[in-house]
């Protein structure tokens, strides 16, 4: 691990097993979000931002910030939609537009009216108090700009996916499809990577930074890793699918899981703040 001698300038925290647990249904611990938001407002106040980077909507993301205490909207960054959306200083940027995002839309409500599924209205995730439509129905997720999500029965969004795989090579158009681990979610993107949209935009948002090192992101897996040579340093909570050369890499490894490898990972950086940096 490579740590910084500075304090970086902005600091993105994952959402989904970084912030949350990424077992659906799992309890979030407040008492421990309300930690990082304390964190957060002592790092502000040494001239960090901490800010959230997600494939969630910017609106969810917003509320979420707010509710830990990361601040009122425009006083933290956010990159949601898996970097397709970026709300820097107040200002919302669509980053890599979906061309095709009715098509996928019209694709995806085609295919439900086939398998006799009746529409929801559309739905935010578990994770933001939303409700999944029951087994005889589907919902769009709402708020989204730039990318789809769909809710539904796993047997139906395994054909979704199916179906935009063969349309998306037909068409010669790229996509990514990303399924959540109990099959109930999809997320599509605009893009062949997944990874790519949130790599892509914290590049660039690193080489706007005036110095070196200044954005550190922190995460849970390879999703969250940008090579050193773009100018981002990553930190990780504690997962053993992280191969040991990007361990190596990292500005560090917390051996704590999800929430409290973040507390563990922003203490250390209001130590580097106030001058009594801890050996890693």
């Amino acid at each position: 691990m490579t740590a910084p001698d500075i304090l970086p300038r902005t600091i993105f925290l994952d959402l989904n097993g970084t912030l949350i647990p990424s077992s659906p249904g799992a309890p979030l611990d407040m008492a421990a979000l309300r930690k990082v938001g304390q964190l957060a407002q002592r790092l502000r106040a040494a001239g960090a931002a901490v800010g959230l980077c997600s494939d969630s909507p910017l609106e969810q993301l917003r509320d979420f910030g707010r509710h830990i205490r990361l601040g009122e909207p425009a006083e933290f960054p956010v990159v949601a939609e898996n970097g397709n959306v970026a709300d820097i200083d107040g200002q919302v940027r669509v980053l890599t537009p979906f061309a095709a995002l009715t098509e996928v839309r019209s694709a995806v409500a085609a295919l439900a009216s086939a398998y006799g599924l009746q529409q929801a209205d559309e739905t935010l995730a578990p994770e933001f108090g939303g409700i999944r439509p029951g087994p005889d129905r589907w919902a769009f997720g709402a708020n989204r700009r730039a990318s789809v999500s769909v809710f539904g029965p796993r047997d139906f969004l395994t054909a979704v996916r199916k179906s935009l795989q063969d349309w998306a090579e037909e068409h010669s158009t790229e996509i990514s499809l990303e399924s959540s681990p109990d099959g109930l979610y999809l997320g599509i993107h605009p893009y062949r990577q997944v990874g790519s949209g949130k790599r892509r935009t914290l590049a660039m948002l690193a080489s706007s930074q005036s110095s070196k090192n200044e954005l550190l992101m922190i995460g849970n897996s390879l999703a969250d890793w940008v090579p050193v040579r773009h100018g981002v340093r990553c930190a990780f909570v504690t997962d053993s699918t992280i191969p040991d050369d990007v361990r190596a890499e990292a500005w560090y490894v917390s051996a704590q899981p999800d929430v409290y490898g973040v507390i563990d990972t922003l203490t250390r950086l209001t130590d580097l703040a106030a001058g009594r940096a801890t050996k890693l």
